[in-house]
């Protein structure tokens, strides 16, 4: 059997992770964040930013497989505080490789990356050209290559670039989520029939979590090392569309506001890929439509408020 160390296992998408894996038969080492840990479950403390805490965790526990996506996730956190995005994105993957790396034995690296590095586009591919618009997609890059070279150190990495994707558990300051919720609290009456935004017209995928992991699932199967894969539905949907999805099924009426204030810095436009590469290697392909990802939503942020 062997064993998968997960980092950010008590994050959003690593939660599905961790019990989709349980599933596949894997022995599970969920790591967390000391100050993250939930109070549910058996995770392990590590900070990755602790080089020793790091090199400790993987000598006792000797993972065949890394599954990393402990990060700082957020576009607009990573503007507010670059300095913390680089440290974590980039030095946090270079302690957990280094560590790996004193192993002396083959471990493959699945590093999750983002979209993001592309800055836009539409049926980007693996082999469209990199454009870094924000300080996360910068981080993201900068460790996508600090994995690619410690390829010579014995480590087989793979590199997953998934396209925007929500579902239940999502934080708040995500675009659909935050909708969501803003929706949840007007039919419970804690808030106006008002939501305030940027930019309607982008476009993103807003493929489900599920599929996502899904894809993750079937990458450590079936994906080759040493390589790089678009997880993409390769279908976009604008804000615009999304919000009348969440006008059909809430139970109150609401306005939308846009406002020249809400739309950030450097706004990308669309954000489309190609994911070809991926599901003919696999034979992944989205099972979630749109509308059941938008109604788990606000079932979702329903229940939270």
């Amino acid at each position: 059997m062997k064993t998968v160390l997960i980092t950010g296992s008590e994050g959003f998408v690593g939660g599905y992770l961790l019990t989709a894996l349980k599933e596949d038969l894997y022995k599970i080492v969920p790591t967390s964040h000391p100050r993250l840990i939930p109070k549910i479950g058996e995770y392990i403390p590590l900070d990755i930013l602790s080089f020793e805490m790091t090199r400790e965790i993987i000598r006792e526990y000797k993972p065949d497989i890394i599954f990393h996506l402990a990060a700082i996730s957020s576009v607009s956190r990573s503007f507010r505080e670059p300095p913390v995005t680089y440290d974590t994105n980039i030095m946090g993957t270079v302690n957990l490789l280094e560590s790996a790396r004193s192993l002396n034995s083959k471990v493959r690296f699945i590093y999750v990356s983002t979209c993001e590095v592309y800055g836009g586009g539409r049926n980007l591919s693996e082999d469209a050209p990199i454009v870094l618009k924000n300080p996360y997609a910068v981080s993201k890059y900068a460790a996508e290559l600090v994995c690619q070279n410690y390829g010579q150190f014995g480590i087989d990495w793979m590199i997953l670039r998934p396209f925007t994707h929500t579902g239940p558990g999502q934080a708040d300051n995500f675009v659909l989520s935050s909708i969501a919720r803003q929706i949840a609290e007007m039919e419970k009456d804690k808030k106006p029939p008002l939501i305030e935004l940027g930019n309607i017209k982008a476009e993103r995928e807003f493929m489900n979590v599920r599929d996502i992991v899904y894809g993750y699932r079937l990458a450590l199967k079936k994906c080759r090392v040493k390589k790089i894969y678009n997880i993409s539905s390769n279908k976009g949907y604008t804000i615009e569309k999304v919000l009348r999805i969440f006008k059909k099924i809430a139970r109150k009426k609401f306005e939308i506001k846009v406002s020249a204030e809400r739309v950030r810095k450097v706004d990308i436009p669309y954000l489309i890929g190609n994911g070809r590469r991926f599901s003919r290697a696999t034979g992944w392909k989205p099972g979630v439509t749109i509308e059941k990802t938008v109604e788990d939503l606000l079932n979702y942020w329903r229940a939270k408020i």
